[in-house]
């Protein structure tokens, strides 16, 4: 009881309240009980209330007891009412216009791309989008973000407007996964939605997928009480998440799931690099696709002239490795010899095991970015494909990036003149700082992604056929 009395908004204002009638009904029983000064109980009463709240009836008062009760009462009035409860009364109220200032206005939009949740890839989405704009129809974004994020509105607000050319797009702040945040974002007026993580890449994938399924499945209740049928995307980070939860959701939404989208990219570079140029979009500006891919394929005819697997070597171990484990073992796991360069934090947060998916991963415990250790395991492990990539233990992409983009380097100087090296990493303007180099052929994950997402969104069909053409690639390579 005396901790709801402290530490609630009610609470302090009905002890205020209790204490100036404590002070009121007391001081008038004692005037006119104890000291007989006023006629009748409600005289008494009365002259405390007017004590309480005007100072100057003092003057009135007559006699050492009226006096000595008055003062009381007085300086009581001015503790308590003046002191303390106007005090809270004002600091309550400013509060509440503050908050009112805050707060975002309902959208007024209707047929528009609505984007819930995160903003770590909302920069990406928004230029892809922008770029698919005429085609699709679409000429408003609305990003849902979480309050956890309004502190950081205008640097959002910065990206958005850098990436959204002739988009109107329009940020508002609320619940992400409850009613309110979606009558703010005009949810049931949506043409399209697309579900992301409200807490972006520093949570585990496990916890950021079970927040796009708790959105995903508040989003359902408020659309079906609506009537209302936009298209619907839910993001995943990895696809054994989508697999157990799927059967929640109707069978017309549709998911992205980041970590297969991009080791889907990374398998067909391996196996098949020339079906890169059938993926408009998925790569980014750094590395051509013909020169990579005649290194690739003479690394293929040598382990197949020595009737030996592939030596495929990759430097760091990241956020999409068991997905292309799994990847790599439906191609054949007999088909590669995988070392990785890799420190054992990384790994047993990745992966976690040395054989997965049936794929055989020899694990050498060395910090890939260093340029000594990096050119001796490239030495030892003789790869004919080296794949480099982020091994974020911490969520910074742009440290991740750094990190990876100094492996490549090392191992752009490390190896000879045909032995082609994939970058993954992370941002599309890490990726366009890279030398432009034959060997090399880098993607940015986010794009990819980014990618899978507008082509999910505004052309449904032509992504359906993509799928199709990755698992066909898969099944041929």
């Amino acid at each position: 009881m005396w901790r709801w009395a402290t530490e609630t908004t009610v609470g302090r204002v009905a002890l205020l309240v209790g204490a100036v009638a404590v002070v009121l009904l007391g001081s008038a029983a004692l005037a006119h009980f104890a000291f007989d000064e006023f006629d009748s109980y409600d005289a008494a009463l009365w002259s405390a209330t007017l004590h309480l709240l005007d100072p100057s009836t003092l003057q009135d008062d007559e006699g050492a007891a009226q006096r000595t009760i008055g003062v009381f009462q007085v300086v009581t009035g001015l503790v308590l009412l003046v002191g303390l409860l106007f005090t809270f009364v004002s600091e309550v109220v400013g509060r509440s216009l503050e908050r009112l200032g805050q707060s975002d206005r309902p959208v007024r939009a209707r047929n528009h791309l609505l984007v819930i949740g995160g903003t770590d890839l909302t920069g990406v989405v928004t230029r892809v989008v922008a770029t698919e704009r005429e085609a699709s129809g679409i000429e408003r974004l609305v990003v849902l973000a979480p309050e956890s994020a309004r502190e950081s509105r205008e640097q959002i607000r910065e990206d958005l407007a850098d990436a959204a050319g002739g988009l109107r797009v329009e940020l508002v702040f609320g619940d992400t996964a409850g009613d309110s945040g979606f009558e703010l974002a005009a949810a049931a007026r949506a043409r399209a939605i697309l579900v992301m993580p409200s807490t972006g890449g520093q949570v585990p994938a496990e916890a950021a997928d079970v927040e796009v399924t708790q959105s995903g499945l508040a989003l359902l209740d408020h659309l079906r009480e609506r009537q209302a049928k936009p298209l619907v995307r839910l993001l995943f980070r990895r696809g054994r998440n989508v697999d157990a939860s799927w059967d929640l959701f109707p069978d017309e939404w549709d998911a992205i799931v980041g970590d297969r989208t991009v080791s889907a990219v990374l398998r067909t570079a391996i196996t098949r690099p020339e079906a890169l140029e059938k993926l408009p979009g998925w790569l980014a500006e750094r590395g051509r696709i013909g020169d990579f891919a005649k290194l690739t394929g003479a690394a293929w005819e040598a382990a197949a002239r020595e009737s030996r697997p592939l030596r495929l070597t990759i430097g760091g171990c990241g956020v999409n490795a068991a997905a292309l484990m799994e990847d790599l073992a439906q191609v054949g796991a007999g088909r590669f010899a995988v070392t990785m360069i890799a420190t054992h934090e990384a790994f047993d947060r990745y992966l976690g095991s040395e054989e997965p998916s049936g794929v055989r991963v020899e694990l050498h415990e060395a910090q890939p970015n260093d340029p000594e250790e990096m050119r001796r395991q490239l030495v030892d492990s003789r790869p004919d494909l080296v794949l480099v990539t982020p091994s974020p233990l911490a969520w910074n992409p742009r440290t991740a990036d750094a990190s990876a983009t100094l492996t490549a380097m090392h191992a752009l100087r490390a190896l000879d003149g045909q032995t082609p090296l994939l970058a993954e990493l992370f941002l599309p303007e890490t990726v366009r700082r890279l030398p432009d180099d034959p060997r090399l052929l880098a993607i940015s994950t986010l794009r990819s992604v980014a990618t899978a997402v507008a082509l999910s969104v505004f052309d449904p069909e032509r992504a359906a056929e993509l799928e199709r053409r990755l698992s066909a690639d898969r099944a041929n390579s």
